[in-house]
């Protein structure tokens, strides 16, 4: 009988990763060249790739409850797609408030967070694509440490960009709408970093 194909979980996490990737640069470019008319057809193409990501990650899941012996442990595994996936999703959140608070013209700082975001997330992209290597720690610790810097980034930006729209405007509206967008931006990092500390701590388990 023909041995049963076991399944390529870390092409699964790639792939993962890479829909992260494409949610970044969607929020990044649509921030870098807005256009408030565009908002309801972007909001749908975010909301699409959400989908996919969704998709594949329940796709993981499944698999792996059927799998008897996983290259690395369930949890793990586990973990580490559903921060992933959180990553899609961070993106999509904060397009939704773009959305939601009917913002009609973009702050400069949001342009450069959202710039951060697809740098962060394409770093995590390349560690991820580097994990199957995981045994192979010296060569995976510079791509996790790509993603720790472009958050370290991100932290400063958050920080500077708050300072400056608390000193720019007492219009309560604006400060509710940017505080929760400059914040679910900052959020994207965060959720990158929180990934790249999931590999590290499989690296070291399986060191």
């Amino acid at each position: 009988m023909e041995a049963k194909r076991k399944r390529d979980y870390f092409l699964l996490l790639e792939r993962q990763s890479a829909y992260g990737v494409q949610a970044a640069t969607v929020l990044k470019d649509f921030l870098s060249d807005f256009d408030a008319f565009r908002m309801p057809e972007t909001v749908r193409d975010m909301h699409r790739i959400e989908q996919e990501a969704d998709a594949l990650c329940k796709e993981l899941t499944e698999n792996l409850s059927r799998e008897f012996l996983p290259p690395i442990e369930r949890e793990d595994l586990l973990s580490l797609s559903m921060q992933l996936d959180d990553v899609t999703d961070a993106a999509e959140d904060t397009l939704r408030h773009l959305y939601m608070f009917n913002i009609e013209s973009v702050l400069q700082d949001a342009v450069g967070l959202a710039q951060t975001v697809s740098g962060c997330c394409a770093a995590l992209h390349e560690a991820v694509c580097g994990f199957r290597d995981f045994k192979k720690i010296d060569k995976l610790r510079p791509l996790l440490l790509r993603v720790h810097e472009w958050e370290s980034k991100s932290d400063a930006q958050y920080t500077e960009s708050v300072r400056s729209l608390y000193c720019g405007t007492n219009d309560p509206r604006q400060l509710l709408r940017w505080t929760q967008i400059y914040g679910n931006l900052e959020n994207c990092c965060d959720i990158c970093e929180h990934a790249a500390d999931m590999m590290e701590t499989v690296t070291f388990k399986n060191a």
